[in-house]
């Protein structure tokens, strides 16, 4: 029996594939875990001229976890939720100071056959999401939409549809209220090596992209990824486990129909204590 995936795991196959580790900017990010319990987070990423950074401060315990996130720019961002209100059910607290409008009550709702997940903003005019997911047997298929009362709006509508097989993952995704249209693709050549692809056809503008990657893991524990978009940017990410508690990851992208166009660099570095 294959695994049950919520609306939003529709497609993550290929996501994770072609999106996934692959970082442009400059991050640094170490963490450690007292004997109470409590996580702590610190990250800084430098993005062109600019440097920004957060702390997190995170605990779990019985039924419950919570943290607190205070960016660079002054924001403070917390989220709490409990999971023993009923079996399956996760609901959730959260906003950030000082956007008043960002509270928010989420639920997550998880049975055999299928996944029920929801929000609800708290405010006088809150806007209001759900998605469903049910599968069996390695299909799924799912849908989500979201309203506004502010308006009397549907602010937006997609439905999905994926199946898992012994050595490879595809999905169909409509998305952007039936505007585009998204294919993906991985297929397992073996335990250590993954290649996939996914297409995006744009309806209105009347425009289709798409995406080839791949994914190999080294005997050593390092693993590295390349991927090719259909406008000629190539992108290759190659990260390693310098220990157990350090792990570090290099990303190059470059235009291959101009090589003499500067190439971006991108590295991440994580830590933990």
């Amino acid at each position: 029996m294959g695994k049950l995936l919520s609306f939003g795991e529709l497609g993550k196959a290929a996501k994770d594939l072609l999106s996934g580790g692959y970082q442009l900017n400059q991050k640094v990010t170490a963490s450690t875990k007292t004997d109470a319990g409590v996580d702590f987070t610190v990250s800084g990423v430098k993005k062109d001229d600019k440097l920004d950074g957060d702390v997190k401060i995170a605990r779990k315990g019985d039924g419950y976890s919570a943290d607190v996130k205070l960016t660079g720019d002054s924001k403070v961002s917390t989220n709490f939720s409990y999971t023993k209100l009923a079996p399956g059910l996760k609901v959730a607290l959260s906003g950030s100071i000082p956007d008043k409008a960002s509270g928010k009550l989420s639920f997550d709702y998880t049975q055999d056959l299928y996944v029920l997940k929801g929000n609800l903003g708290l405010s006088s005019t809150p806007k209001a999401e759900v998605s469903i997911g049910v599968g069996h047997s390695g299909v799924n298929l799912g849908a989500e939409a979201g309203y506004c009362t502010k308006t009397s709006e549907v602010t937006k509508w997609s439905v999905g549809a994926a199946y898992a097989m012994a050595d490879g993952k595809c999905s169909l995704l409509v998305v952007d209220k039936g505007d585009t249209v998204k294919a993906g693709y991985v297929h397992s050549l073996s335990g250590s090596t993954s290649v996939g692809g996914e297409v995006i056809r744009k309806l209105g503008a009347g425009t289709t992209t798409f995406t080839l990657g791949a994914a190999h893991k080294m005997e050593s524990g390092a693993s590295a990824k390349a991927k090719i978009d259909n406008a000629g940017i190539a992108s290759i990410l190659y990260e390693s486990e310098l220990s157990s508690k350090a792990k570090t990851a290099f990303t190059v992208q470059f235009d291959s129909m101009n090589l003499n166009k500067s190439a971006k660099v991108g590295m991440s570095f994580d830590m933990k204590a």
